[in-house]
């Protein structure tokens, strides 16, 4: 940066010095460096020390003092300041700020005469801290920091996001192979009941309602979701095998009102262990015939899926399990609670169930009474 000096002649303010000569600048000297008189200097706002040197007017003898001041020029006007009065034919402005400046330069006599004022401008440059490109590159770094930094947290917020969901598919998945092995090794029990029995014709009814379960099974469980058309023939086989199993131990009806659309999507393979536990564990332990009923039915912004059965109940049947099968827990209710929990982490949902007791009698005996359990699907 450099130091602008324009030098030249100014009427100011006479006061009958028509014929007093002007000052003569001999050299501008810069930051301790010499400089030839020319009409422009550029200084770097840290050589900002000027020192002019002029030669004595002729009427030396004659001169009281002699005079400089700076006026700042400012964008529509200048900053006037005071005259400064030295006494040599040198003067020193030290420490100037950055910006423009007119210097002038003068002489009174001892007749207060005031000689026709010399001037020239000064400029000093900002400090390249004070510049408006620096300004703007760090504004625009300032922004590109901060903006970076939010796309990286976002990026990594993101990624753990994935990951995470990744995981929680993953568990799901797992608890997925833990159902199947279950349901079949149900099925398998039943089967090898019939052929220990020598019950050939209703061996090969239950094989052939096996394969196809298994069949739409295993399609279904290549999808996390199913239509409830699909979900309700699944349901409709499985409970003709355990009646079959059972010996027609019980009725059961499956009823769908008529708004509820039955392509509706739900999570593959929740309802049958709802359906199996009734069954096995409360309709088959009845003495006289039971009825197992399902209905589908919308309230409010759920799909619902009553399963209602009236069974010996929740604690006939616990006592009766700890009895005849020591040792065995059925996982069914367990792992389905588990891939409900999964699968509303993944998908931001509340699908809940919940299990009852159902007393149909209150005037009687207690034993039988029953379980209803309500399955609810929001319809978002």
């Amino acid at each position: 940066m450099f130091l602008s000096i324009f030098f030249s002649t100014s009427s100011f303010r006479e006061l009958r010095a028509a014929t007093l000569p002007k000052i003569l600048i001999e050299n501008v000297e810069i930051a301790g460096k010499d400089n030839v008189f020319k009409p422009k200097y550029l200084v770097n706002y840290y050589d900002n020390v000027v020192e002019v040197h002029f030669k004595t007017p002729p009427n030396s003898q004659n001169i009281q003092s002699y005079y400089y001041k700076l006026d700042k020029k400012n964008l529509f006007s200048h900053t006037a300041t005071k005259w400064v009065a030295f006494h040599d034919n040198r003067f020193k402005i030290s420490d100037i700020t950055s910006g423009e400046y007119d210097v002038f330069v003068t002489y009174k006599t001892k007749s207060e005469q005031l000689a026709p004022a010399v001037f020239f401008q000064v400029k000093v440059e900002r400090p390249w801290w004070r510049t408006w490109w620096f300004w703007g590159a760090s504004f625009i770094s300032l922004f590109g920091l901060f903006y970076g930094r939010e796309r990286f947290l976002k990026f990594w917020a993101d990624e753990e996001q994935r990951h995470t969901k990744k995981i929680v598919e993953l568990e799901l998945r797992t608890l997925q192979l833990q159902m199947n092995p279950h349901f079949i090794f149900n099925a398998l029990n039943s089967i090898q009941s019939y052929v220990m029995t020598h019950d050939a014709i209703t061996a090969n009814s239950y094989l052939s309602k096996f394969a196809n379960l298994i069949r739409m099974f295993l399609d279904s469980s290549r999808s996390k979701y199913i239509s409830l058309q699909e979900e309700i023939k699944m349901l409709n086989i499985y409970i003709e095998m355990e009646s079959l199993r059972f010996e027609d131990k019980f009725d059961y009806s499956i009823v769908v009102d008529p708004e509820v659309n039955k392509y509706i999507e739900i999570p593959t393979m929740i309802l049958q262990p709802f359906v199996e536990n009734a069954i096995n564990h409360g309709l088959r332990y009845k003495r006289v015939k039971g009825v197992l009923k399902i209905h589908f039915f919308y309230s409010k912004d759920h799909l619902i899926c009553r399963m209602e059965d009236n069974g010996v109940g929740r604690k006939v049947a616990k006592e009766i399990q700890s009895k005849t099968r020591k040792g065995y827990k059925s996982q069914g209710l367990k792992i389905t609670a588990e891939r409900l929990v999964t699968y509303n982490k993944i998908n931001e949902s509340n699908i809940g169930f919940s299990i009852n007791d159902l007393i149909i009698n209150p005037q009687e005996s207690q034993e039988d009474t029953g379980t209803v359990v309500e399955v609810r699907f929001p319809l978002n």
